[in-house]
This record gives C-alpha cells, sequence and structure tokens, in this order.
C-alpha cells in the first residue's frame, strides 16, 4: 500500500475519501462487479481445450451414427449434442470477445493474462476499497460521537 506523507493514511484512503466526498452516489460500485470469484476461476486454455474436445467426440459421434442410420437413439442423442456444442461455442466465442474488449480497456493484454490473473486484480482491490470504506465510515461516527459530547457534558 502507497503511504501519504501526512498521516491520514495511504493512497487508497484518500481515493476512497475523495469518493465519497465528491460522487457519493457511486457508494458501493463494487457491488456492482457481483462475484469476480467466479471469473478468477476460469482458465481460457483449458475452457478452449475442453470445447475442441467436445468437438471431437461429436465427430465420433457422427462417424458412429453414419454407420447406424437406423438407430433413432444414436441420432437424437447426435442432434441434441450437436446443438449444444455449437451453443456453447458461440457462447464462448462471445466471452472471448468480451474478455479481450475488457483487457483492452484497461491497457492489459488478454494473449497474456489469463481471467484468475486479471480479475484477481480487481477482487482485491475491491476488498480493500470496502474495508478502507468501513474504517472511514467508522471514523466519522466516532469524530460525530466526539463532537455530540463536549456539547452534552456542556449542558448538564
Amino acid at each position: 500500500a502507497v503511504v501519504s506523507t501526512q498521516s491520514t493514511g495511504t493512497l487508497l484512503h484518500y481515493i476512497v475519501r475523495t469518493v465519497r466526498s465528491t460522487i457519493p452516489e457511486i457508494s458501493g460500485f463494487t457491488l456492482e462487479f457481483g462475484d469476480l470469484g467466479q471469473a478468477q476461476k476460469v482458465s481460457l486454455r483449458d475452457l478452449v481445450e475442453e470445447i475442441q474436445e467436445m468437438k471431437k467426440n461429436l465427430d465420433t459421434l457422427l462417424d458412429e451414427r453414419e454407420k447406424q442410420p437406423e438407430n433413432f437413439v444414436l441420432f437424437s442423442f447426435y442432434k441434441r449434442a450437436e446443438r449444444k456444442v455449437r451453443k456453447l461455442g458461440e457462447e464462448t466465442r462471445e466471452m472471448l470477445h468480451g474478455y479481450e474488449a475488457v483487457c483492452k480497456a484497461f491497457g492489459e493484454n488478454p494473449k497474456r493474462m489469463e481471467p484468475n490473473e486479471f480479475f484477481k486484480f480487481f477482487t482485491e482491490f475491491f476488498v480493500q476499497f470496502e474495508k478502507v470504506e468501513r474504517q472511514i465510515i467508522e471514523e466519522e461516527v466516532q469524530a460525530k460521537k466526539s463532537a455530540v459530547e463536549p456539547l452534552s457534558r456542556d449542558a448538564s
């Protein structure tokens, strides 16, 4: 963590205070990102390999289906599996394009950075941001209590 020269905390403390004072309407923005923990678990290499393996298995199934043209069970299974694998391939391409766009938007190379590494940065930042935000809110509450206590003593 980068610590400031004043005793007000880290750079993150400064950022949180600035956000809270200048654009408080975005408080809680970290919640908009949902569970990035799931994104951290994705390995693009493994995902692409698994889909390629499914396509190979589908080709094997097609060969078997052609050997048994009267086998309705095999025919219907192949049709369902083929649709699902095609849809999965399309969704994976969309996901890869989206991941590429997000990486580029943040100045990262999607070819060199796996999602687990990329989304880990956000997860760690959000955890620290929320921790500092809670700390600052608590400090504000304590400061208000301290400001009220001398007034209540003076009234007695």
